[in-house]
């Protein structure tokens, strides 16, 4: 079987022609009429194409005749060269066929041109070609190609030939399959397809898409089916279809009832006689015997990916037939089919219960709604068995790693295990996880110089199958050479340091690449302006995922890179402090999850740039395109972060002059109106004494909470912060972030006040004046408005995790304080009994806050 994923790794890609003469294959290529009971049809050469039809060709007749009985099959097909791009691409007419078991024959090709025909058939104009179409992946089927090349093609010209090739392969034991499709790349006039069956041949047929119900007819001993269509438009497909979808309409037919049918058939494909089992013991017995059951397992599995190289001769037989197991052994070399069946053998020879298995690459979880064929399957894998649970391994794949819980097995979804015992499709399981995580460290040592690059790639799962394998199949400079030529993208003047290395570790399947390189140009300057300096940090091993189509109308899937679970981390290690607005942004669907942070560390002046991506399907719903696109437009935008840099900047240091005048006019009203507080607002006390109770009790630890209050604020305001740092107000004006210049002063304004809130409150409290418990409340609950506040506008502008914690610290201990002591001051006897003291010059007529026993209104 011709199988399109198997060594899709390797690139080894070149064609074959071996022109030869048709008198030598005269018996596999002839000239006469037709079949006697192939019915004619007649092109419409007068057919008009519509307008949007128009392209380089256009089909008047597409026909296809088979008689199952005879196994031939019957093509006729007619076309018009409406440009010339047709006439280039359409003036070859190539047929393949299998020399081994089919012999062409043309009966029929002529030129139709203002209403007179051009024969062009001759045995001289026939020539043979060898083109092994597979050998990029180390397939060769030995099929043949018979080309007519026509001379004196002109545009307008109809081109008609009819050829039938006869032969199916013996392989299929007398079945029948075959897909019957209604739609094409081309518009066509007419559509015909005639099916002949022994009459007693039970066939069944299912429809994709669309409906084409045909004409059902016994005609002696055979049952005809013939499908037609008239004047049908070019099927257009899409970019990034998933394997398994096809939009074009057509029908499966098939004789096999079940898939227990396929399965005994697949048997016999697969057999393995004991002779042939001693004979190849006899040759492995040095490398497996005496070996435990997993040791054997794993050894075998290895020396069957590693040690038998891919390569297959599927001609005949061999195109569904494995060959015999130890030839495999001995040639050192396979198909899918060939190591699948050479795996399970040894295995079954030692003890271990093993089948091959028949999957497709291409359908995948999507083969059980075609009818049971063995046609549709592409590639051949291995099931085993073994304490209690069921393996699965793709003998194809080389290098990779891991222990038998979790060896990687793609998503091939569901496949058919080749046993006697098989009765439907089995669905596989999903993979062990896989994932990328990258992580780029850059060291800026000064603003304005070069940066040191050092990049570590972790991979698992079959991502580190994929890098161990393109480390053993290349050389360590030409890898070196591609990893320069990808960063050049972003940093044309890159440089290595050291030349990358690969750390492997096969059995946790994990393998660490590490790089690291000189960057001299990561400062920039843009619009001329020589004072300010701009660096670029760029994924750009995500851009492939993000950057995705614009266009929202799709009627069709788009494929996704499934499973992929990759993170990218940037930590730039920047000289001195900087501004940094933290930012976050999460996307989920049910189709795919993007996280992305940006964060600051101020302790070291580290920014750390991250982004995740998984994806959770193989496939986009054409109704989900619209917010797939934008999601990804968002992902793209994401993307690019860059830093600037003022140099002017550079010379602003020492005290900010601003932050003294804000601060000195913020404690000048303050003072003001602690003041009025402390003149006028003196309400009547609860309890009505000449000499209220001394300060005592619980009173004592808010004395001295209050005391420590305004030393703590002034430290923290003149030591522990950069309020009055020159820098941080010049490069706020600068960078035009108004935001937080905004939120800046309201911090320094709102400390500022209550310093002197508190030193009023400590002048209250000791004086034990009416007003303190009022006052004092209204500053618990102040402390705890402002913390909040101050958190949630933090939790934007700084992601460090330890800022966050001190946050979240502050509200907690300012809320556990106004849920102790504002219930206390409102309810306590000792309070009521200790503050009643008056100022005696209060004036009804100038109060501030007028209160009675019960209100109090500021």
């Amino acid at each position: 079987m011709r199988l399109p994923a198997c060594a899709c790794w390797k690139t080894v890609v070149f064609i074959l022609f071996a022109f030869i003469p048709v008198s030598i294959f005269a018996q596999h290529v002839s000239i006469r009429s037709a079949p006697a009971w192939v019915t004619p049809h007649r092109p419409d050469v007068g057919a008009k194409p519509n307008a949007k039809d128009a392209a380089g060709s256009y089909y008047l007749l597409i026909d296809k005749q088979s008689h199952v009985e005879k196994q031939t099959d019957f093509f006729h097909y007619a076309y018009k060269l409406i440009t010339s791009e047709g006439v280039q691409e359409m003036s070859d007419i190539s047929v393949a066929f299998d020399p081994s078991f089919q012999k062409l024959t043309f009966h029929q090709c002529i030129i139709h041109r203002d209403g007179k025909t051009i024969g062009k058939l001759s045995a001289g104009n026939i020539r043979t070609i060898q083109r092994e179409e597979s050998m990029d992946r180390y397939l060769y089927d030995g099929s043949l190609s018979a080309v007519i090349n026509l001379q004196d093609v002109r545009v307008g010209d109809i081109i008609e030939y009819a050829y039938s090739i006869e032969g199916y392969n013996p392989v299929y034991e007398g079945h029948y399959t075959n897909i019957v499709y209604f739609d094409f790349t081309v518009p066509y006039e007419q559509f015909k397809e005639r099916i002949i069956f022994p009459a007693g041949k039970k066939i069944y047929v299912k429809y994709f898409n669309d409906e084409v119900k045909p004409e059902v007819r016994t005609v002696g001993t055979s049952t005809e089916y013939q499908w037609s269509l008239h004047r049908v438009n070019a099927a257009v497909s899409e970019s990034n279809e998933p394997s398994w979808y096809e939009g074009y309409r057509f029908a499966q037919v098939t004789d096999f009832k079940d898939w227990t049918e396929v399965a005994a058939w697949a048997t016999k494909q697969f057999e393995v006689t004991e002779r042939e089992q001693k004979q190849l013991q006899s040759k492995t017995d040095e490398l497996f015997k005496g070996l435990d059951k997993p040791a054997l397992i794993l050894k075998a599995i290895r020396f069957v990916q590693d040690e038998v190289r891919y390569l297959g001769f599927e001609s005949g037989l061999n195109s569904h037939k494995p060959h015999a197991p130890l030839n495999v052994f001995e040639q050192r070399f396979g198909d899918c089919k060939d190591k699948s069946l050479l795996l399970t053998t040894i295995l079954n020879i030692y003890g271990v219960e093993a089948y091959p298995m028949l999957v497709s690459t291409t359908l995948r979880d999507h083969t059980s709604e075609r009818l049971p064929s063995h046609t549709i399957f592409n590639h051949c894998v291995a099931q085993i068995v073994y304490d209690g649970k069921s393996i699965f391994i793709d003998p194809t794949i080389n290098n990779q790693g891991g222990s038998l819980d979790n060896y990687y097995f793609p998503t091939y979804g569901q496949g058919l295990v080749v046993s006697a015992k098989s009765t439907d499709l089995r669905t596989l399981p999903d993979p062990v996880k896989s994932s990328i995580n990258e992580e780029h460290t850059i060291d800026v040592a000064e603003i304005d110089g070069e940066a040191i690059l050092t990049v570590q790639t972790i991979y698992k799962g079959v991502e580190a199958d994929i890098q161990r394998s393109d480390f053993a199949s290349r050389s360590v400079d030409q890898i070196q050479k591609d990893y320069i030529t990808f960063y050049t993208n972003l940093y044309p003047n890159i440089a290595v340091i050291d030349t990358v290395r690969m750390e492997d570790n096969r059995e946790t399947n994990t393998v660490t690449i590490h790089e690291k390189y000189k960057v001299p140009g990561i400062w920039t300057t843009r619009d001329g302006d020589e004072d300010k300096l701009y660096a670029e940090f760029y994924p750009l091993t995500l851009e492939n995922y993000f950057n995705v189509p614009k266009l929202q109308t799709r009627k069709v899937p788009y494929r996704l890179a499934f499973p992929l679970s990759y993170e990218h981390t940037i930590r730039v290690n920047l000289p001195e402090a900087w501004t940094i607005t933290p930012d976050n942004k999460n996307i989920e669907s049910p189709y795919y999850k993007y996280d992305y942070y940006v964060s600051y560390n101020e302790n070291d002046h580290t920014l750390i740039l991250q982004t995740l991506y998984n994806t959770k399907s193989d496939h986009i719903p054409a109704s989900a395109m619209t917010s797939f696109v934008e999601d990804h437009g968002v992902m793209m935008k994401n993307l690019s972060y860059n830093l600037s840099y003022d140099k002017s900047l550079a010379n602003a240091s020492g005290i900010s002059w601003f932050a003294v005048v804000v601060s000195l006019v913020a404690f000048v009203i303050a003072a003001w109106f602690a003041l009025r507080l402390y003149n006028y607002y003196d309400p009547e006390p609860e309890l009505t004494r000449i000499n209220g109770q001394p300060i005592g009790g619980w009173l004592v630890l808010i004395a001295i909470g209050l005391i420590i209050t305004p030393f703590r604020i002034i430290y923290e305001l003149f030591f522990a912060t950069s309020f009055y740092d020159e820098i941080t107000w010049v490069s706020g004006w600068r960078q035009e972030n108004y935001t937080l210049v905004g939120l800046t002063i309201f911090e320094l304004v709102y400390n500022i006040t209550i310093v002197v809130f508190a030193v009023l409150l400590i002048v209250l409290f000791f004086e034990r004046r009416s007003s303190l418990p009022k006052l004092i409340i209204i500053y618990f609950w102040l402390n705890v408005a402002i913390s909040v506040i101050d958190t949630l506008i933090g939790w934007k502008y700084f992601s460090d995790i330890t800022q966050r914690n001190e946050m979240f610290k502050t509200v907690f201990r300012n809320l556990i304080a106004a849920a102790i002591w504002i219930p206390y001051f409102n309810t306590s006897t000792r309070v009521r009994e200790t503050f009643v003291e008056r100022s005696g010059t209060s004036d009804d007529s100038s109060e501030i806050i007028s209160s009675d026993s019960d209100t109090q209104q500021m």
